[in-house]
Formats: C-alpha cells, sequence, structure tokens
C-alpha cells in the first residue's frame, strides 16, 4: 500500500471522526440563524385604551405609552380604544400630538365604544380611520365654559391685570380655543366631513350610523374588527394583541356639572383640595352628571342626570364648598 493510499484512506473511525466534525462546522453555521428564528420578535397591534375624562394624568400616560409603541420595532399598528365625554382642552391637544406623531410613523385605527365626543374626538381625528359601534357617540366639536366675568384689578405694585379679569378679553380667549379645535378638526378631517366648517363647530354630537355617513367616522365595525384593519393596513401576517391600559390606577376625577360650569372632583366626600373648577373643556355637557351640590355623591347619585347630592357631608369644608358651587365658582 502506498503513501498517498495510506494518506487518502478513511477508516471506519476516521469517517465517523469526519461526520461528527462536519455536523460541529455545519452547527456553528446554522446555530446563529436558528437563534434568530426561535428569538425573533412577534409583530404585534397595541391597543392604547383611553377611558374616562380627558386630564393631565391621562395626558401623560397616552403620551408616555406611545412614545413607548413609536420606539418599539416589534409594534407595527396601533388601535385606540377610546370611551371619554371630552375635558380639559390642554390635556386633549397633547393627546392629539401624540396621536398625529405616531399616526405619521405607523398605522393607528380609533375604535370608539359608547363615546368619543369633544376632547376625545379632537384626540382621536389623527387616527387613519375611526371605527364605531352604530350606538356610539362621536362629535361634539366645540368649547364649554361659562360667561367671562369682569373682576377689578388690584391695586399696587404688581401688573395691573395680575389678579384681574376683563370680560371682553375673557370673550377673545374662549373664541380662540373654540376656533383652535374647529380648526384642528377641518384640518384632519375636512375632507371627510360632508357639511361646511359652520356646522361642524356647532358641535352635535351623532350616533355611529350616522356618523359613517356624514364624515364625522368611517367605518361601522367592532374593536376586533379595528384590530384586524391595523394589522392589514402594517402587512402583518402572524401578529399578537398587546392591550395597554392609560391613566394612573388612582387619582382620576370624576367630573361633575353645577349650574354654573364644570367640576373636577377628586373625593367621595370632598373639601376645597378635593374640586377643581375648570373654567373651560373640551367636554359633551351631557355626557356629564348635573349636581345641586358637590357635598357627597354615590353611584346612584351619578346614575341620573338631574341627581342631586344626598347631603351627606356633614364637615365644614364641604358645606363651605357646596355653598360656593350653588352660587358658581369663579376660576
Amino acid at each position: 500500500m502506498s503513501t498517498d493510499k495510506l494518506s487518502t484512506a478513511i477508516t471506519p473511525r476516521r469517517r465517523v471522526a469526519a461526520v461528527v466534525l462536519a455536523a460541529a462546522l455545519l452547527g456553528a453555521v446554522v446555530a446563529p440563524s436558528v437563534y434568530a428564528a426561535t428569538n425573533e420578535t412577534t409583530d404585534t397591534v397595541a391597543v392604547v385604551e383611553i377611558e374616562g375624562p380627558v386630564n393631565t394624568a391621562l395626558a401623560d400616560d397616552v403620551e408616555s405609552e406611545l412614545a413607548a409603541i413609536r420606539g418599539n420595532d416589534s409594534v407595527g399598528a396601533v388601535v385606540l380604544k377610546i370611551d371619554t365625554p371630552g375635558g380639559a382642552p390642554v390635556a386633549s391637544e397633547r393627546m392629539y400630538k401624540a396621536v398625529q406623531r405616531t399616526s405619521q410613523q405607523m398605522p393607528v385605527i380609533a375604535s370608539v365604544q359608547a363615546m368619543s365626543a369633544s376632547g376625545g374626538y379632537y384626540a382621536m381625528a389623527p387616527a387613519d380611520d375611526i371605527y364605531v359601534l352604530p350606538t356610539s357617540q362621536v362629535g361634539s366639536i366645540g368649547l364649554n365654559a361659562p360667561s367671562p366675568q369682569t373682576i377689578a384689578p388690584v391695586t399696587g405694585p404688581s401688573g395691573p391685570d395680575k389678579a384681574g379679569g376683563n370680560e371682553i378679553q375673557g370673550w377673545a380667549e374662549q373664541q380662540t380655543l373654540a376656533d383652535t379645535f374647529v380648526d384642528a378638526m377641518m384640518a384632519e378631517r375636512g375632507d371627510e366631513f360632508e357639511m361646511p366648517r359652520e356646522e361642524v363647530a356647532q358641535a352635535d354630537v351623532y350616533l355611529g350610523t350616522e356618523a359613517v355617513q356624514n364624515g364625522f367616522a368611517d367605518e361601522i365595525g367592532s374593536l376586533n374588527e379595528a384590530v384586524h384593519e391595523a394589522a392589514t393596513r402594517a402587512d402583518l401576517g402572524d401578529y399578537r394583541v398587546d392591550t395597554r391600559e392609560t391613566g394612573p390606577d388612582t387619582g382620576l376625577p370624576i367630573l361633575l356639572r353645577t349650574d354654573s360650569q364644570v367640576v373636577a372632583v377628586y373625593a367621595n366626600d370632598p373639601g376645597y383640595a378635593d374640586v377643581e373648577p375648570m373654567p373651560s373643556t373640551y367636554v359633551h355637557l351631557e355626557a356629564v352628571p348635573h349636581v345641586d351640590t358637590v357635598e357627597r355623591f354615590s353611584g346612584s347619585d351619578l346614575g341620573v342626570d338631574e341627581a342631586t347630592a344626598d347631603g351627606g357631608g356633614t364637615g365644614p369644608a364641604a358645606n363651605d364648598t357646596a355653598a360656593s358651587l350653588n352660587g358658581g365658582v369663579s376660576a
């Protein structure tokens, strides 16, 4: 047997070793791709729940959630699950801007549950489509505010209007807030509205079926259908749904309206510190319970539109608060 034959011959033991070596080398090449496949992120539709009165705390959370979503490569689309009568103008505008930024990066579909009115409608307007149920309520594009009052300015070294108020200036500020709301809605959905700007500014509310006809909404459909549409627009194949709640676990106020204005109440037996007068709101008034006083209230009180407080408050702060509200709280 020649030296060449000795160098090229493969014994059974060498054949086994060669197979093992080849498998090891193949594994070294294939392993990274297998690892990547098993750890590949799943395409996700994020459902962001926006519920309750629109206020600073809710806006903070919505902004944070949407910012996190925009920075997450696994999220391909967003659905806004909305149920709100509206609320504070600044908070509504902040949410509007957050939704607008998100819709520039990925598909955003709004899914209205019972209601998305006033500030809630403002917030969701930049969505690519608005899905409603037949009985959902949307609209109320306008400002709610008590009539401005003239207040004498203070005298002294400070500016003359530091603690005063001019009625004409107050009306002008309210008109600016109202125009800002309507202008933004015309910019977002002017091509969809089947009515002129003047009629949009009437702040009417529409049921879902009518809203689709007049352009205040786009489709009749459930939350699941909105999620499917969002996934389709993002070209997602297999996807999962990640539901994200917004708003803190505690501290969300209850909106009530007195004869003079809307107030935010942060306690069941409130004193001065627990009642925050809201000088102007993007809120649908018919969705806010009316009370004669804010001395004390319960779930049963809020179930009736013209409910009155049951008079359970006994502390002087509660009585003083109720008296002040009955007389009209000034901001």
